[in-house]
Parts: C-alpha cells; sequence; structure tokens
C-alpha cells in the first residue's frame, strides 16, 4: 500500500525511540487497530481492535492521492470518533489537545487505523538542508532521502560505511548521524576539504577518515560493513569517465570493497545501469526505488546485498 508499512512484530517496546530518531519519510508510527477495504466502509470499524482509552483523544484522517474519494475524511474522522467513545467512558474528544491521537490513512483502495505511537522530528532534517550547511554543491542530495539511503543499507550503530563518491558530505552526515563509522572519499580535494568543514559543523569530530582519492582504485586495507554512495552524473565531475561509464566500472569494483554479507545502496540516473550490471559484479539486487527529482532526472536507488 502506498505510504504505509505494515510490520508484524513480536514485541513494540523501545521501537518508538528508535523510529523517530532512523526514519526520515516516516511521519508517524504507532499500533495497528485495524485495516480494511474501502468497500467496507463504514462497517468495518466495529471491527477495530477495542483498546482502552481515558482521557483527551483526536481521531485523524490522511488520504494518500486521491484514494476512495468518496469516503469523506470529516466523516472519517466522526466515525472513529464516536467508535471510541461508545467502547470507553473515559474518552473526550479534544482536537487541540489530545493526549491520544488515532490516525486513519485511506489508500491504494484500504483503510489504515492506527494508535498513534511516535512521530518523526523532522526538524533534526530541517538544520541539514543543502541550504542550512556552510557548504553546499548543485548536485548534493538532500538530507531525508540520504538517510533513507543510510536506512536501505541496513546500517547500524558502529558499521564501518564507505562513501566513494563524498561530495560535500550530504550522506556522510548521515552515516554519522546514525552512529556508524565512515570512510569518505572524492577524487576532487576541495570537496573533500568542504565535507570535513561541513561534518566539523554539525559537531562530527571523530568516528570518521577522509581522504583524497579514486573510487575505482581504493586501497582500504578493509573490507566495509555497507556502501552508499550518489555518484556523480553531470557535467560537474571530475572523472575522467563519462558518468554512465564510472558508474559501470565502480560497480565492478564493489566486492573489492565490501565484505560478504555487506550491503549496498547507491542512486544512480534510471537509465544508467540494469539489474545484469549488479549480478555480474557478484551483487544480488534485493529491491530498487524510483524517485522523480525533476523533468530530466529519475533517481533509482539501488538496494543489495554482496553474498
Amino acid at each position: 500500500m502506498k505510504s504505509c508499512l505494515l510490520l508484524d512484530l513480536e514485541s513494540f517496546e523501545g521501537l518508538p525511540h528508535i523510529l523517530s530518531e532512523r526514519l526520515s519519510f516516516t511521519r508517524s508510527f504507532g499500533k495497528l487497530l485495524g485495516l480494511f477495504h474501502c468497500s467496507e466502509f463504514p462497517g468495518a470499524l466495529n471491527e477495530l481492535e477495542k483498546i482502552p482509552i481515558s482521557g483527551r483523544f483526536k481521531a485523524t484522517c490522511v488520504r494518500v492521492e486521491g484514494s476512495c474519494e468518496w469516503i469523506g475524511r470529516k466523516d472519517l474522522e466522526e466515525r472513529i470518533g464516536g467508535w471510541v467513545i461508545d467502547n470507553n467512558e473515559g474518552a473526550k474528544v479534544d482536537l487541540e489537545n489530545p493526549e491520544i491521537e488515532i490516525i486513519a490513512v485511506i489508500t491504494s483502495d484500504h483503510v489504515v487505523v492506527y494508535l498513534k505511537e511516535g512521530e518523526v522530528d523532522r526538524s533534526l532534517f530541517k538544520v541539514k538542508e543543502v541550504s542550512a550547511r556552510p557548504y553546499a554543491h548543485p548536485a548534493s542530495m538532500r538530507p531525508t532521502l540520504a538517510r533513507a539511503m543510510v536506512n536501505l543499507a541496513r546500517t547500524r550503530g558502529g558499521d564501518l560505511v564507505l562513501d566513494p563518491f563524498l561530495g560535500v558530505g550530504g550522506i556522510a552526515l548521515e552515516i554519522l548521524s546514525v552512529g556508524a563509522r565512515l570512510i569518505g572519499v572524492d577524487i576532487n580535494e576541495k570537496l573533500v576539504i568542504q565535507a570535513k568543514n561541513n561534518l566539523m559543523t554539525y559537531g562530527f569530530l571523530e568516528g570518521y577518515e577522509l581522504r583524497v582519492g579514486d573510487a575505482l582504485s581504493l586501497e582500504l586495507g578493509v573490507r566495509v560493513d555497507r556502501i552508499v554512495t550518489d555518484p556523480p552524473y553531470g557535467r560537474m565531475s571530475s572523472s575522467p569517465y563519462a558518468p554512465r561509464e564510472l558508474a559501470s566500472k565502480f560497480i565492478s569494483k564493489v566486492p573489492d570493497y565490501l565484505r560478504r554479507g555487506g550491503w549496498i545502496s547507491i542512486s544512480l540516473p534510471k537509465e544508467f545501469l540494469d539489474r545484469r550490471d549488479f549480478e555480474d559484479a557478484g551483487i544480488d539486487i534485493v529491491n530498487f526505488f524510483d524517485l522523480r527529482e525533476h523533468r530530466s532526472l529519475v533517481r533509482r536507488i539501488w538496494v543489495g546485498k554482496l553474498p
């Protein structure tokens, strides 16, 4: 379903804190109360999981991309509110200062209803926006996408992560922000200096090594746990290779840098490579995601594992 991810977990304990600090595109998360097809509305509301609610609450409805437009948002909110009050003697609607919030998302012909347990502090990304950094670059990736790429690579605290196309350090910021260690490399010395200044501005003084080098001939002395990177694909690239050729050559070098069982998350224009390019290098592609940046660029985020 668009805009919703459902997970079957044994325990939710401790997760709200982790999720609120790690996720980037997510707005809120919580405990599932019910999932039903739009055609089952409104009767399916009676099948929602009953939970004890005492005190102030509100119901919020969000519609994704025009899904099930015949279901009114206000109508759904009022019906959920009525359901809560009917099943909880001490519950009281408070739209301004609720203690509890129930969210209904209308998406892909379904309605997802959950008890909100937490939300992502998006201000943490706002202070790292490209325009807020001391040094920026026209091709700099926005922090929410950079964090998503770090997460897609299954990065954990303490992991050693390589960004061989460092630029001014946008992805590096997110690697360090999740508690991982970093090796950052760029062929352009000026960009490496600017990246270091950016990292220091946000309080990162250790836990990383930045160096000037060629992504196609690195001597790391160790194989890394993760690779998260966004190679250059514009005219401003410092590489002697055309962008598509550079990407292809780099993928063939990944097994030299990444440990067995390690993960890679890499952003490229959609038309640059296909699954076979990764498979020829011994990388198993687990998934990919397309994001339209503007009329002439669709990013494809490739996520793979070295078996």
